[in-house]
């Protein structure tokens, strides 16, 4: 069987991850090619293992040319099913998949919340699809994706991925020494690093010396993050780093994991980084709405706090603080589902199923 797999690029991102570990781990008997506007590290490391990608970059904002190179790439390989990543792809590729009978199915719903910028045309690639995958209930939902074309496939967190020695985060929260919060992800707009700021500042000066917090990553916001939290960097209590590819030895450093996001610009999906914090045993802090509460299990996993709210984010990082035995406890419970729960052979075999859904 043949299979197709769209999308614009692979930079360093949550989906593009998502998208390597689909391809590298599905039965032998798909055959799969990737096709791609633009490359990317993920790109490099799926060619790295074998995988075949063809890139065909853009070279201008209105140049037809890769959409002419995908539509040759479907008439003479002939895939059985396409499994695209963006609506541009989608899009691309529906006229000759509707000539050619084959099924697409459409992954472009990676958060909880319809963004105005491109609504129209995501809409116009579900509605052209075969089925349509969100990674979590709160994208469906969000988008308004009728209950028989919509399916759901949680993220997987690869195991492969922690060190062969060690269980989960190597401090505890309360054993002593400044307590450590990280938050990791791409510094766009979407991503509320300003609260935590805000509230890194706010324990600053309540508890001085006490607390410290690590924001990795890099995007085009992270100028501005830094300029807003400079005075914070210079005395320590806040630090910048771009981790590359892997965030898992850093996030391995620190006593809790936090997520927050402005949900008046964004609502997460199912959260790589979430999904990270709690593979190496943090308990985690994270932003109500879109998916993060079909992962965070309040008072299970860790703590869900309104979004936009330091100080809400300060009482449960205090909370965690002052409790080290609970936030053991929340951490280790959070390690087990995301090992148990959120595997890669779950995550293939779901997309397996609706690949043969598809084609039925």
């Amino acid at each position: 069987m043949r299979l197709l797999v769209l999308k614009e690029a692979l930079p360093t991102g949550g989906a593009e991850r998502q998208l390597a570990l689909l391809v590298k781990h599905l039965p032998p008997y798909w055959e799969r090619r990737v096709w791609l506007m633009g490359d990317g590290p993920f790109a490099d490391a799926l060619l790295a293992d074998g995988y075949r990608v063809d890139v065909f970059p853009r070279r201008r904002r209105y140049d037809v040319r890769p959409a002419a190179s995908l539509w040759r790439t479907l008439i003479e390989w002939r895939p059985d099913v396409v499994h695209s990543w963006d609506w541009m792809s989608t899009l691309a590729a529906v006229p000759v998949c509707r000539m050619l009978r084959i099924p697409i199915v459409d992954s472009t719903i990676r958060n909880g919340t319809v963004r105005p910028r491109g609504a129209l045309q995501r809409r116009l690639s579900h509605t052209l699809s075969t089925l349509v995958v969100a990674n979590s209930q709160a994208g469906l939902q969000a988008w308004g994706v009728r209950l028989g074309k919509g399916r759901v496939v949680y993220n997987a967190f690869d195991p492969q991925r922690l060190p062969e020695t060690g269980d989960g985060n190597t401090r505890a929260v309360g054993n002593g020494g400044p307590r450590t919060v990280v938050m990791t992800g791409r510094m766009v707009a979407d991503k509320d690093f300003s609260t935590v700021i805000a509230a890194a500042d706010r324990l600053e000066r309540e508890r001085p010396g006490g607390w410290r917090f690590v924001f990795l990553g890099d995007g085009p916001e992270r100028r501005r993050l830094m300029e807003e939290a400079a005075g914070l960097s210079d005395r320590g209590v806040v630090t910048f780093v771009d981790p590359g590819l892997d965030v898992l030895p850093f996030v391995r450093q620190a006593d809790v994991g936090v997520l927050m996001a402005d949900e008046a610009r964004n609502r997460e999906g199912c959260s790589n980084a979430i999904m990270e914090y709690m593979s190496c045993g943090l308990p985690v802090v994270c932003s109500d709405g879109g998916g993060n509460p079909e992962l965070v299990l309040e008072g299970e996993t860790g703590h869900v706090v309104p979004p936009c709210d330091p100080v809400a984010l300060v009482t449960a990082l205090v909370r965690l603080a002052e409790d080290p035995e609970t936030a053991r406890r929340l951490g280790e419970a959070g390690r087990r589902r995301i090992l148990e729960e959120f595997t890669v052979e779950r995550m293939v075999r779901d997309m397996d199923r609706i690949y043969w859904e598809a084609l039925s």
